[in-house]
């Protein structure tokens, strides 16, 4: 399913991180966003191929901290070992549903989903297009 693309500035707020792992930091300004903030949609959009989930397709060994942003999305591209299509877009879009499974954890977040105040959804931008799908 396409998006159009409608939001007000004040409405919209972001957290970038490389891969879209969510780390407790992370998670804090997420809550901030949506709890105190009011936003009522939160969505983790992964992109055509995202280069740091294909460093960690290719496991080779990294500088610094690049490490804990690999060791965090390798999980996802277990789950997309083997499965039908493009390997670099199966493993991005794994990584979007286990790291929204991550943000789930938040009591937070549940009780706004739960309250029917939010809604968490995943989201793929084909870059070529300019276009943004839900993904489930």
């Amino acid at each position: 399913m396409e998006l159009p693309v409608v939001a007000r500035t004040f409405e919209l707020g972001q957290v970038r991180e490389a891969g879209n792992i969510v780390t407790p930091e992370e998670t804090g300004s997420i809550e901030y966003g949506t709890f105190v903030l009011g936003s009522k949609v939160l969505m983790v959009l992964g992109h055509e191929n995202c280069g740091v989930v294909k460093a960690a397709m290719e496991g080779k060994p990294v500088p610094g901290q690049i490490g804990s942003i690999i060791s965090a999305i390798k999980p996802a591209v277990e789950i997309a070992k083997g499965k039908a299509g493009y390997p670099v877009e199966n493993a991005v879009k794994a990584n979007v549903m286990e790291q929204i499974k991550i943000i789930n954890f938040s009591p937070v977040i549940t009780q706004l989903v739960q309250e029917n105040k939010l809604k968490v959804v995943g989201g793929y931008y084909d870059l070529d297009r300019g276009k943004v799908y839900l993904i489930s």
